[in-house]
């Protein structure tokens, strides 16, 4: 299996108000430029084309991932949040 290395660059010049604006949304949706950047250039190469549009995530949505990040934060695997789920004590729990 070939490890996914970092090796090069991308730069691109913007509009310094574009480039504010654009982290506005991305922040919302989760991303940062980087992620975005490269999410989107995975994308290009899998449909060999401009393959789709990310909008901020609705209310509902929103309110979903940040309660799905705060129970992540409570727990130190899948397997404690599990337990926690059955019930079952966990010995590591992260302390709220």
């Amino acid at each position: 299996m070939t490890a996914l290395l970092k090796t090069t660059d991308v730069r691109c010049r913007i509009d310094e108000d574009l480039k504010a604006r654009a982290t506005e949304v991305l922040n919302a949706c989760g991303l940062s430029i980087s992620d975005a950047m490269r999410l989107f250039l995975r994308q290009v190469v899998a449909t060999q084309g401009l393959p789709f549009e990310v909008r901020v995530p609705s209310e509902k949505t929103a309110r979903a991932m940040m309660e799905a990040r705060d129970i992540r934060q409570r727990f130190d695997s899948i397997d404690d949040m599990l337990r926690a789920a059955d019930g079952e004590t966990g010995e590591n729990t992260k302390a709220r």
